[in-house]
């Protein structure tokens, strides 16, 4: 059975896919930070409906402690990552750029390392379309995204760049 690690595992998105993923037979490993930017009980009960589920194991942990992922890399060899967490909100980046960079663009880095270090055969990283903000509709991959307006985008991009 495959094993797989889905960061943000406690997000909207990071539960969904961890169901579609033990759904679909996998192994599923789970870390979240379970931070409060949004609603920290929301989070908790989905970690909880997951953890219920055989086949899934979670570690609350933090993607910028690069030190906390290595022994959840070592033990669990993955083939697949989906690295789904991420620090959210267009206007708080503004205030707070600082903390986007160190979860975004740090935080991809770790997990980008763990799996060159453990061979991990595919990453998927979720972006935002807030790096298509100003750009002309209908908007197409091939835009140009190179001039993103919020702290947050620009993150995301980095962290795009990093993983190409």
């Amino acid at each position: 059975m495959m094993n797989i690690l889905v960061t943000g595992a406690a997000g909207f998105i990071g539960q969904k896919v961890c169901e579609f993923l033990l759904e679909s037979g996998c192994n599923v490993v789970g870390i979240d930070n379970l931070n409060d930017y949004y609603d920290v009980n929301l989070k908790r009960k989905r970690k909880e409906e997951l953890c219920r589920k055989e086949n899934f194991q979670f570690y609350e942990i933090d993607i910028e402690d690069k030190k906390s992922l290595e022994p959840i890399f070592k033990k669990h060899n993955f083939k697949t990552v989906y690295n789904l967490a991420a620090r959210a909100g267009v206007r708080y980046s503004i205030q707070n750029p600082a903390v986007y960079v160190s979860t975004n663009v740090l935080g991809n880095l770790n997990i980008l390392e763990m799996c060159r270090v453990y061979n991990v055969e595919k990453f998927v990283l979720a972006s935002t379309s807030s790096l298509y903000a100003g750009k002309p509709m209908p908007f197409v991959e091939s835009l140009d995204v190179s001039e993103p307006i919020s702290p947050y985008a620009a993150t995301k991009k980095g962290a795009e760049a990093m993983a190409y």
